[in-house]
């Protein structure tokens, strides 16, 4: 469970948010901007410097809004004596969940939803000031959320400002329609294919 849950999940959110981020050149360029001013030499790179990033932050919270790691429901069941849930009574013992990408999707919860926007989680930016926050939900919630939740972002983070700090990326044209995916628990990835030039500094 711990090597589905602790490794494909992280790495599905970089993949996801790497697409995203290169298929849109002015957040790229915002986040690699962020980036690159914050840090003069890649020691200066650690875990409480990149807490300090908002837009590296945003980033990330609209790469799993866009692309969730698990875009399927997170299974809970009925306690004993069933259970009122929006209204609707559901017996005990009966699986329930709610399915994160529609969730997610859904205009609903979020403006623009089709659209990779990290700037819905700064707080200047009154276009998404109706936005439904409770909705996102990766991690689930309540005593059983996902106890590797500091240590994904912390990984996120890293391994993504390494990547941004250090490399130029371009996305290759095969890689064009990269999010046509199948699902069945976890996304059923294709290979995503970038092109890196390293920054010289």
């Amino acid at each position: 469970m711990f090597m589905i849950a602790g490794t494909e999940t992280t790495a599905t959110l970089l993949s996801g948010l790497t697409y995203h981020l290169l298929q849109n050149p002015a957040t790229t360029e915002r986040l690699t901007r962020e980036l690159r001013s914050a840090f003069v030499t890649d020691k200066d790179i650690t875990i409480e410097a990149l807490q300090q990033l908002p837009y590296l932050s945003a980033c990330i919270e609209e790469g799993m809004r866009l692309y969730p790691p698990v875009p399927t429901g997170l299974p809970r069941q009925t306690p004993k004596g069933g259970a009122r849930i929006c209204g609707e009574y559901i017996p005990e013992d009966i699986t329930v969940s709610v399915s994160q990408w529609a969730t997610y999707h859904s205009e609903a919860n979020f403006y623009d939803a089709e659209s990779f926007i990290p700037e819905r989680w700064l707080e200047q930016d009154s276009r998404f000031e109706n936005d439904n926050h409770a909705a996102f939900q990766p991690f689930s919630t309540g005593p059983r959320n996902c106890i590797g939740r500091n240590l994904a972002y912390h990984e996120c983070r890293l391994l993504l400002t390494e990547v941004f700090w250090n490399f130029d990326l371009e996305l290759m044209p095969e890689s064009s329609k990269w999010t046509n995916q199948k699902v069945f628990s976890f996304w059923d990835k294709s290979p995503l294919w970038v092109k890196l030039r390293r920054v010289v500094r």
